[in-house]
Formats: C-alpha cells, structure tokens, sequence
C-alpha cells in the first residue's frame, strides 16, 4: 500500500468469478483521483482465472487478495477490514465490483465524516437508468423493523440533496469510520449475504454512532450482476430465509415480538405457497432448509467479531 496524506482510506471490493466486472469498478475507483485512496480486490474463492485476469491488468495503482474459498460478503470484506485497521488506514470503502463510482463521490462522503458517525453511503441510482434511484438511506420500520423508505424505483427529483441521518444502509456501498468500527466490530460473518448490513447498522447506532446518507455523492449499481440474472434462484432465497431468521431473531426485541413473529411466519408460508403453486420446488426446498439453517445458528448466540 502506499503511504498518503491523511486521511488514508482503503477500497475494498470482493471478486466471485466476474473480473472483468470488477476491473470496471476498479477503473471508476481510480477515476476518483483521491490522493488518499488504495485499493485492494480481494477474490472470494473463485476457483477459475479470475486472479490471473486480474494480474493481467494489475497496476501499482490496485492490489488483490486471494482468498482459498468463498467465505460470503461478510467474511470476505473482514479480511480487507481487518488489513485496513493493521495497516492505520482512517476509513474503509467497501463497493460492491457491480457498482461504479462517480468521479466525485469519495470526496464528498469524507466531506461528511465525523468522530460520531460510524457509516455513510452515497445515493445509489441504477446503472441502466441513471436517474432511478436504487437506494437513498432507509428507515427502520417501528414494529417488524423492515428497510423502508428506500426510494427504490423513483424517479429522482433532486429535491433531496441535504445529507442526513438515516437508520439502515446497505452493503453496495459503504464509507466505514474504522476508529468507530474497532468498538463495534466487524461484519457479522454468520451472514453469508443479505442482512449483514442491516445488522452492522444497528449494531453502529446501539454503540452511539450515527449512519448518514450523502445525496450529493452517487454510485451506479448494475443490479443483479453479482448474484446472477435469476433473482429467484434457490442460493438466493435460501440466503434470504436464513439471513432473515438470524437477523429477527436477534432484533425482535428493538421492535413488537408478536408483531414481527406473526408477519414472518405469514410471509413465509406465502413464498413457500407461490413456489409450490409455481412448480419451483427446488427453490422453495432451499427456502425451507434457509429457515432451518438460520434457526439453529441464532441458537448459538451472537457473533464474535474480533479485529
């Protein structure tokens, strides 16, 4: 890594089989042009030529990981996390490889930066439409602690341009305060994906730190590319029952018990009722074995994460 002005921030993106991909989100990174800037690509287990690719069209400006299997999004971005803490870096950029940087977009996250603000994100828009928003901030939702309020899918009138506090951020895109991070922890690597994120936020604003959303900063996600083009497939819905169970069951309690028991059970016995009706009973077998799973790791009490 070299050695810059402070503040030093690390990116850190995890590569799964798509390095021509992520050397697209590593050309947006550079474009940046941010003095304080590193990069390293840590390839999750890929098992083809994805390292060898990306040596390819390795330069000083970009290092890479190479992890001997798949540990998921959370374990992978701890190894990156955990490097950036050793090394003395001030914040850490995780992207997705899916999603581009504008130009300016590091700077005006650090613009925001404070001792008492543990995350921020920028507004994400989709890649395909650039003024559809993907994400702006989200809401907790008081009784079954859903994402809320996210904008997906709206046009953006640009009417919102102020930062501000928000609840929940997701893992597209995310500017860590390391020093905040070493009294919360790292990722929860019990998730292998999907609800890590959310359970990192409320994890930052139960220690006091705030998370916030800088509209004036913009990402493009080319959504779906991480996780294929089928967004019903069985490794998705059985991440997501079993994310889900891990992540209720630990927050039941910040919401209403009963409430979010009774809405969980009734949205489960729904998506296995429209896969079966739909003849997707492999997918809806994954969903069931998700639940189970998740189940009985929440059982095993919350995760440890060391630095």
């Amino acid at each position: 890594m070299t050695n810059n002005k402070q503040p030093r921030t690390l990116a850190i993106t995890l590569n799964w089989r798509q390095p021509f991909v992520t050397l697209e989100c590593v050309e947006a990174l550079q474009a940046m042009q941010n003095p304080g800037l590193d990069i390293l690509v840590i390839d999750n287990g890929s098992g083809d030529e994805s390292v060898e690719t990306l040596r390819d069209y390795q330069n000083p400006a970009f290092e890479i990981l190479e992890l001997p299997q798949n540990v998921g999004f959370a374990a992978g971005n701890n190894y990156g996390l955990r490097l950036a803490i050793e090394i003395g870096y001030d914040f850490a950029l995780l992207v997705n490889n899916d999603a581009f940087a504008a130009p300016e977009m590091l700077d005006r996250l650090l613009a925001e930066t404070a001792d008492d603000i543990g995350l921020l994100s920028p507004k994400i828009y989709y890649e395909t439409e650039p003024d559809r928003i993907w994400f702006a901030g989200g809401r907790r939702q008081a009784y079954t602690l859903d994402l809320v309020d996210t904008g997906r899918g709206e046009m953006d009138s640009q009417q919102e341009i102020s930062s501000h506090d928000v609840d929940y951020l997701l893992g597209a895109c995310m500017l860590v305060n390391l020093q905040a991070a070493r009294v919360v922890g790292l990722l929860d690597e019990r998730y292998f994906f999907y609800y890590e994120d959310l359970d990192w936020s409320i994890r930052f604003k139960e220690a006091g730190y705030r998370i916030r959303l800088v509209p004036k900063a913009y990402l493009y996600h080319r959504v779906a590319v991480s996780t294929g083009s089928d967004m019903d497939s069985a490794q998705r819905r059985y991440y997501l029952a079993y994310g889900g169970v891990l992540f209720w069951r630990q927050y039941a309690h910040l919401g209403n018990r009963a409430v979010i028991l009774g809405f969980r059970v009734i949205s489960a016995v729904k998506m296995v009722g429209r896969l079966l009706l739909t003849g997707r009973w492999r997918v809806a077998a994954a969903y069931l074995h998700g639940l189970r799973d998740g189940w009985q790791v929440s059982k095993r009490g919350r995760f440890s994460a060391g630095l």
